[in-house]
Order: C-alpha cells, then structure tokens, then sequence
C-alpha cells in the first residue's frame, strides 16, 4: 500500500492528465453500459410485438392505474396503521417516478423514433454503432492520456533512482553490483510501467464499467442485483490468497534477472580473459543456471495468474447465476415473490430479465480482464518495492549539517590513529579483518610522499579516506586542522584531482574526457592540460583531433595514451591534491617516463601521493618521503636515505631495488 501511495505521489503531478484520462473512461463505461441497456429495446420490439411508442403509452397508462389504485387504497387505510400507509406511499412514489421518468422519454426520444417496428430496429442498430464509434474514441483518448502519465511517471522515477545511485558511496554501490543497478534501472522499472499502465488503464476503466452496469441493473431490479454482488468479497479474497504467492514469486523472478544481468556483465566485461581461457564453457553453465533459476520463477507466476483467472471469471459467472436463476423463476412463474421472499416489485417481463442479464452479464468482461493484468500488478509491486528500495537507500558517508567553507589546502594533512573496516554485512556472524590499524601520518603541503606496500596491504584503502569514498571506523582526517567530514563532499573533492592504475574514459570526445575534470574548463585550458600532460601531440595527429570519439572505457587509445589524458583531466582540475593510484603499474617505461616528466612539474606547490607497490627509482628524484605499509599499519616512515639506514629489512621485503639506488 506504502508503495502504491509513493507510485501516486508521482503520477498527481501531471493531475491534469489524470483528470481527463478518469473524464475518459467515465464516458466510456457509461457508454458501455447505456449499448448493454439497448437489450431492453431490442427484445421489446422484436419479441414482444410492440413498437415503443405503444410500449411506453401503455406503461403509463398501467401505472397512472396502478397509482389511482394506491391511492384509493391509502383512503381506506386508518391513520393508525402507519405501517402499511408507507408501505402504499412508497409504492405510488416508486410508479410516480416511472411516469415521469416514461413522460420525458415519450416527450424528448420517441419522436425521433419510426413507428415501423423494423425502422425502429434499424434506428437501434445505428445508435448502437454510433455510441460504439464514440466509445472508441474515448478509449483511445484515454489510453493516449494514460500512456503519456505512465512515461512521464516512469521517467522521474528512472531520475530519482539514478540520482540516489550517485549519491551513494563507494561501498554501497560494490554492496549492491552494478549488475542489481543495471536490472534495478531498466527490468524493474518496466515491470512497473506494465503496473502503473494497468491501473491507469484498466483498473480505472474496467471497474467503472462494471459499477456502470451495476447501476443500471439495479435500476432494473435492485434485489436480484444486490445477489450477483455475492461474491464480491470472496473474490477479494481469491485475489488476496494468489497475490501474496505472486509477490514473492515475483522477487525471486527479478533477483534471478538480476544473476542474469551479472553473468553477461562478468562475461562480456572480461572478454579478453574469457578467450585466452578458453572459459567459455564456465560461463555459459553459468547462464545457464540463472537462465533457469529465472524460467522457474517465471512458470510459477504464470502457473499463479494462470489459476487466478478461470477461478475469478467462474465466480464471477456464479454471481451472474445468482441473479437470473430467480429472475427466471420471476418471469416463467409470473410472480414477484420466492419462497414468500419479495425479489420484485411486481413480476418481471421477458425484457427486464434480458436487460438485467445482459448488464449483469457485461460487468463479466471487466472481471476477466482485471483477473488478466492481476499478475502484471504483483509483479509491478515487486519492481516498485526494490526500485524505492535503491532510492530510499542512504549513503554511509553524510554530508554535514552545518558544512564549513573549505579554503585551498596550504598547509597540513593529518591522518590520525586511523582504523578502518571494510563492511560486508552478507558475512554473518564474522567480521573481515581490519584494513588500516591506528594508522596515524602527516603530510605537508607541497610534499610528495610515495605509500609503498604489497597486495593488501591498506595503501589504497588509505587513500580512498582522503576524498571520503568511505569513512574510517575510528579516528581522523583533517586538512589544514579542520576534519574533512565538516566540509560537504563536493568542495572536498574539488581540491583533489585523482589518476587511477585503471584508467576509465568515457565514450565521448577526447575533449570532454578532459573537461570531466573541470566542467568549467574553457578549450584553452583543456588544450593546456593536453600539453602539460605531453598528450596534445598524438591528438593532433588523430583524424578528428579533440573531438575524436575514444570509444568505450577508451578502447581505441593504447593504454599510454588513455594514461595521458587521465593525467590531462586531473591538471585540468587544478587541484591542491594529487594521488596518483597505480597510475605507472600499467603502463610501458616510455609512458612511465612522460608521467615522470609532467609529475616533475606539476608536483610544484601540491601535496602527491604516490601509491605503488613498486616505485620506479626514476620516481625517487621527486619523492621526499616514503611511507611502508604492511598489514594495514605503517612500518616505517621518512627519506629514501632514512628507510635505508634505519629500516632496511623492511624496506628489502617491499622493495629490494631501491637498496640499489641512489637519490640524485
């Protein structure tokens, strides 16, 4: 229901267009029920012998009778009986009505009826076709109304997710997969338009039509209605027994396109490795399986709506029995009572049954096409629960509340007694080992530290702090002796320019792979970031120069290359601080050479960090101290010469070359 109501949230916005679609199937079940109520017409003039002029002349004469009867009747009544005085009142104010209702038909319709009782068929016949065309057309108006809701609908709440996806922090997105996002954004998000469609279309029409003819049929003989509606309630619960099976079915469904999703991404994203392992096998038993856990999901919500419907509809039709079985009894006994219990106000004519059977009758449509979309409902409310599940999804590193004005880092980082641990909350009842332990560091402004350490051994996690990818579990980091979770994200961020060891580029033009770094960039300044990151001459002699598509994850650069524009878009930030993440451990000696040289200048007047597990001695010239790390904590700190006087065993472990090298 919570769902529902968010789902209504978004679709009142456009409450102009849901106004007219409503106005729209107003029509058309009034419509529909006014062509089912032509029965009456029809059975009049063809079974009966009468033309409706005489038809409607002799009603009114039976019941002005039938009145004068009454009311003679209600004179030799005594006051005192005061029952059965109301009793004779209602019914000369129920033949009262007739008459009137008779007299504006005779005034205001039938004189545009032939008095030929084929030209007055021929007459119903072409109403029938004209209210047809106009219920056509309101149909189709509605459906042009409800399509343009259901996408503008499903749009913001395509907009809302994404955008609470990229609000999420780094450790939230892993815990959720791209492969759930991917499913999350596109699979359950149609299997919510599906819903949203349904219960603009059909759960808003269809009930409608259905009341519209309850109306008339109670217009007709409001007690043998009031017996179809019988099964009203137990057909509520039908639907409330198979929609609970069909929500569950239908998560486990979208959980298992989701494996769908991961296997094809795994696959196709680690294409190169796939074929020079000849894993092709692996991965197809791998599709395989989550293509099947998918079909079982997927036969017992089919199975479950398969069900729902015969068993509605056939209730439905009990309810239809229910009324025409007296009203029969009704007509051929040529009574109005049954059992002593009054079902008619006077007994029925063949016409009423057959108006009342086909009203009755046409309220079975819109219960077989409601039971039809029951299972595209249950399976929109699961897509809803996980969509607004990403959405109302909070990252675990906040913002501030109160955030204070980061000026231009100028003088101290401080890491102090760091702690950290990564979240796997799918582990139960264990705990992943710390990352980083009591971890504490300082780092001037305009110093470049390299942080050297094997696998696992915390240096990236360290780093990844700086920007506030994640949080530490204890301690702090502060800039300039403010801590960084007192500046909002944004500003953070925007002092610090970042080169990873895989380098990521858009499927867009080299310039505004650029620019990515400084949105504000103009082409000047990108073409100087280009120079400075020695990545303007190979540009150049591109056909397209900067506005030369790189292809997806820059697949049609070599990997110097996409490196040298990954150093373009952080110069181009100008930020205070650098980290440079593995940025060399990919990359051939030349590239390596270049990003030495660019290091060498624009390292000028920023704190660098250098995270390497193996640091190239042509990057010892622009280091001024080495910070080791093993196991998560620091093992040793200070100059290249400080290390090899003081912690040579551990810097031989990590690294046995630089022994050998000499600080020019």
């Amino acid at each position: 229901m919570q769902n529902f109501l968010r789902i209504s949230l978004y679709v009142l916005r456009y409450r102009k267009l849901v106004v007219l679609s409503v106005v729209c199937a107003l029509i058309v079940s009034a419509f529909w029920a006014l062509n089912l109520s032509i029965a009456f017409p029809v059975v009049k003039v063809l079974f009966q012998n009468d033309s409706l002029h005489e038809f409607v002349d002799t009603e009114i004469a039976t019941r002005q009778t039938t009145i004068a009867q009454l009311s003679d009747s209600l004179e030799q009544v005594p006051e005192a009986d005061v029952k059965r005085r109301a009793r004779l009142q209602y019914l000369m104010g129920e033949e009262s009505r007739h008459v009137l209702l008779l007299t504006r038909i005779r005034n205001s319709v039938l004189p545009w009826v032939p008095q030929d009782r084929f030209d007055t068929m021929a007459v119903i016949l072409g109403v029938l076709l004209l209210a047809t065309v106009i219920k056509g057309l309101f149909i189709y108006f509605q459906e042009l109304l409800v399509g343009s809701i259901v996408q503008l609908t499903v749009n913001a709440i395509r907009q809302d997710c994404f955008r609470a996806a990229l609000r999420l922090d780094v450790q939230s997105l892993s815990r959720i997969g791209t492969s759930s996002l991917m499913s999350g954004m596109t699979n359950d998000i149609e299997q919510m338009t599906q819903a949203i469609r349904v219960f603009g279309v059909t759960l808003v029409r269809e009930p409608l039509k259905a009341g519209a003819c309850t109306v008339l049929a109670f217009f007709v003989n409001w007690r043998l209605a009031l017996l179809s509606i019988t099964m009203v309630p137990l057909l509520g619960l039908v639907f409330s027994f198979f929609g609970k099976r069909l929500r569950r079915a239908s998560h486990r469904t979208m959980e298992s396109m989701a494996r769908i999703y991961e296997c094809i991404s795994e696959t196709f994203g680690a294409a190169r490795i796939v074929i020079a392992f000849s894993g092709f096998r692996k991965h197809r038993r791998q599709f395989l399986k989550a293509n099947r856990e998918y079909y079982a999901g997927s036969m017992k919500i089919v199975m479950l709506g398969a069900l729902s419907r015969p068993i509605s509809e056939t209730m439905g039709v009990l309810g239809v029995f229910a009324a025409l079985a007296p009203g029969a009894y009704l007509v051929l006994r040529e009574t109005d009572t049954i059992l002593g219990i009054q079902l008619a106000a006077e007994p029925m004519s063949i016409a009423e049954l057959a108006t009342l059977y086909a009203l009755l009758a046409g309220t079975l449509d819109p219960v077989r096409k409601l039971s039809s979309v029951f299972e595209q409902i249950k399976r929109g409310m699961a897509g809803c629960e996980r969509v607004f599940g990403l959405i109302d999804r909070r990252t675990i590193v906040p913002e501030p509340a109160s955030p204070r004005m980061l000026i231009p880092h100028n003088s101290l980082i401080t890491f102090r007694n760091i702690s950290f641990r990564y979240d796997t909350p799918e582990m139960e009842g264990s705990a992943r080992p710390l990352a980083l332990k009591n971890v504490s560091l300082d780092v001037r402004f305009g110093e470049v530290i390299a942080v050297v350490g094997g696998n696992g051994s915390g240096k990236s996690t360290l780093l990844s702090l700086l920007p506030r990818f994640m949080d530490p579990d204890e301690g702090q980091i502060l800039i300039d002796g403010v801590d960084i979770r007192e500046f909002r994200t944004a500003d953070l961020r925007g002092q610090i320019g970042l080169v990873t060891q895989e380098t990521f580029l858009f499927n867009d033009t080299i310039y505004e792979n650029i620019r990515y770094g400084n949105p504000n960039a103009t082409a000047e300044m990108i073409q100087q970031a280009a120079e400075k990151a020695q990545a303007s001459v190979f540009i150049q002699q591109l056909p397209d120069g900067y506005q030369t598509v790189v292809g997806e994850k820059g697949g049609k650069l070599s990997g110097g290359q996409r490196q040298r524009i990954a150093l373009a878009r952080a110069i181009v930030r100008n930020p205070s601080i650098l980290i440079l993440d593995e940025a060399t451990s990919a990359v051939d000696s030349h590239s390596e050479d270049v990003i030495h040289t660019v290091l060498k200048d624009f390292a000028v007047g920023r704190t660098v960090f250098i995270i390497t597990h193996s640091l190239s001695s042509a990057f010892l010239d622009l280091v001024d101290r080495i910070a080791v790390l093993d196991q998560g904590q620091i093992r040793a700190l200070g100059t290249l010469s400080e290390l090899q006087q003081n912690a040579p065993a551990t810097l031989q472990m990590l690294q046995p070359e630089i022994l050998h090298s000499r600080a020019a």
